[in-house]
């Protein structure tokens, strides 16, 4: 291997008077439920939904998401341009209404697809048309975000092997001792890190410099707090020679 220099750079019920009633929100077997409650919900715009309206209350579209996603019994909630929130106890169908926007736990059955479809099928679709990775890697942070680790890393690795340069970054950041991310990698690995540091930085990346930059700065450093995990570093690999041409 070519050895480089490496230049340190510097819920039914009407509101009254006194506020709206809440009758006991129970979910009906035929309900089936995507996650428990705080997982995000499937978005179905221009739509208003048919079921058991357990709540009926004028919000804002935050307050009534809110509402929503904290009560476990909450199957969806559609909002009106006239700013009327309608909880679900459950959903049976949905319609397009131009101005509302709809909601819902589970998918519903037999109408369109929400702007926000599984990770799973988002994960399909996109391996089919995905080319240079960026939906990819935002697909793997959403999946991430929504502890669903298996999808997480299938999109983020699919996405660093089509060429995606911050997929690969990110990747070789998770082995790096000092941003050693344990719920993504077992271990830390800093002559992984490092060699993806070093191949992308030979392609002009420049975030990739300069955290090879630092790396071999931490490797030389006696007194590094990640001395244990860099005593087998490849400095001599990494940190000698010139990344110019």
């Amino acid at each position: 291997m070519r050895k480089f220099k490496l230049t340190v750079l510097n819920f039914g019920c009407r509101l009254t008077s006194a506020g709206w009633m809440v009758l006991a929100l129970v979910a009906p077997s035929a309900y089936a439920q995507d996650g428990s409650a705080g997982n995000p919900l499937f978005n179905y715009p221009d739509t208003v939904i048919t079921g058991m309206i357990s709540a009926e209350v004028p919000k804002s579209v935050e307050e009534c998401r809110r509402i929503c996603i904290d009560r476990a019994g909450c199957a969806g909630f559609d909002y009106s341009e006239k700013g009327m929130c309608r909880i679900f106890a459950s959903v049976g169908s949905a319609r397009k209404i131009a101005g509302s926007l709809a909601e819902t736990r589970a998918l519903i059955s037999g109408y369109d697809e929400p702007t926000n479809p599984p990770l799973a099928a988002r994960f399909e679709k996109l391996k089919q048309s995905d080319n240079d990775g960026d939906e990819l890697l935002a697909l793997s942070h959403d999946a991430f975000a929504q502890g669903n680790r298996d999808i997480g890393n299938q999109a983020i690795q699919l996405s660093m092997q089509r060429g995606n340069a911050e997929a690969k970054l990110e990747i070789a950041q998770w082995y790096d001792p000092r941003t050693f991310a344990s719920d993504r990698v077992a271990s830390i690995d800093a002559n992984k890190a490092a060699r993806s540091y070093f191949e992308l930085a030979l392609e002009g990346n420049e975030k990739a410099v300069t955290l090879l930059t630092s790396l071999c700065r931490e490797a030389s450093n006696t007194g590094s707090a990640h001395a244990n995990s860099l005593d087998s570093f490849l400095g001599s690999t990494y940190c000698e020679g010139s990344l110019n041409p």
